[in-house]
């Protein structure tokens, strides 16, 4: 079973008590030391520090944040809810999937309804005699997992059309997940689940994007908004399409990082500071970047006491919610 997952950021819910509403923090994954914490990450970015969380084991990945609990994977495959400011953890039991032949994309949000926090698990079947390279998916089952009552449940009537993309890639908003996939091989899709009523729908992408290559691009939340990173259309450059208001077709603005600022292939993790004028990078090699989308030039982020390598990263707000 494998099991992957890009990065997606945090839902904020105002009744909850934030240690700081105003400032994210970091997590940064290195490849086999303890896991770092950049905290409050500001607009004047020079002098942070990191502080190591000490969780035991070796880390994987970020799959995402929600009201200040990270969601990561282990190098073992399981996956885990941490609060980094308590050191809280809890280990999410697998999904009672019936087939071994499978993939899988984990995601995380929150239920207002029933008050509680989902894990979603999209599962893509393959045929037991698949041998081709790019394997074909015949089936698709999402169960929900509810982290206060500890019990999975699948969900009916799942899409089965939506195949699986090059690069597993989804993520929490308004209280849905999305993740990209398509219906057929022309026709890139943003497929969506709502937490609260547990029923899919679909967001429209970019209407003048390439929508083969969006296909195989990942999919965010960055400014509050949906965010569709493209690195493919462009010889020039990485487009970086944001959605302004939620569902609207006709919202999505789209600006370009130059090629020429990297060797490698990068992640955007937030915007710094009040507006959109500073966005913070994970650039492959790695290291952290902070990119000025106006001017078009680069900076890099020093960080006091980080691992000179790291796998993954990923944004929270800091809070006292409970992961159990």
């Amino acid at each position: 079973m494998a099991q992957f997952a890009f990065l997606p950021t945090l839902h904020q819910i105002p009744h909850l008590a934030f240690q700081n509403t105003r400032h994210k923090s970091l997590i940064l994954i290195p490849p086999s030391q303890v896991i770092c914490c950049v905290e409050n990450i500001r607009a004047e970015h020079d002098g942070t520090v990191s502080r190591e969380l000490g969780l035991p084991g070796l880390w994987s990945r970020f799959l995402g944040s929600c009201d200040g609990l990270v969601f990561l994977i282990n190098k073992d495959a399981e996956v885990f809810l941490v609060n980094p400011i308590t050191m809280e953890q809890s280990k999410i039991p697998d999904p009672p999937v019936p087939v071994v032949r499978n993939e899988v994309l984990y995601l995380f949000g929150y239920d207002s309804v029933v008050d509680d926090y989902k894990v979603v698990a999209v599962f893509y079947l393959m045929p037991d005699d698949e041998i081709d390279p790019v394997p074909i998916y015949i089936d698709t089952l999402v169960y929900v997992y509810y982290v206060k009552r500890g019990v999975w449940k699948k969900i009916e009537n799942s899409p089965r059309h939506y195949s699986l993309p090059a690069y597993f890639s989804g993520t929490f908003l308004n209280g849905a997940i999305h993740w990209l996939g398509s219906k057929s091989e022309d026709c890139a899709v943003i497929a969506a689940l709502d937490l609260d009523n547990e029923v899919f729908f679909e967001i429209p992408a970019p209407s003048i994007a390439d929508l083969n290559n969006i296909l195989f691009g990942v999919l965010l939340v960055l400014g509050g908004c949906l965010c569709v990173v493209d690195t493919l259309s462009n010889r020039e450059g990485t487009d970086v399409w944001i959605m302004k208001d939620y569902g609207v077709v006709d919202s999505w603005r789209k600006f370009t990082v130059s090629v020429h600022c990297f060797a490698d292939l990068f992640m955007p993790l937030c915007f710094i500071g009040d507006g959109e004028d500073e966005l913070l990078l994970l650039v492959e090699g790695p290291r952290l970047v902070v990119y000025n989308v106006k001017e078009g030039t680069l900076k890099d982020m020093v960080v006091d006491r980080v691992p000179g390598k790291f796998e993954d990263g990923g944004t929270f707000v800091g809070s006292l919610v409970s992961p159990a």
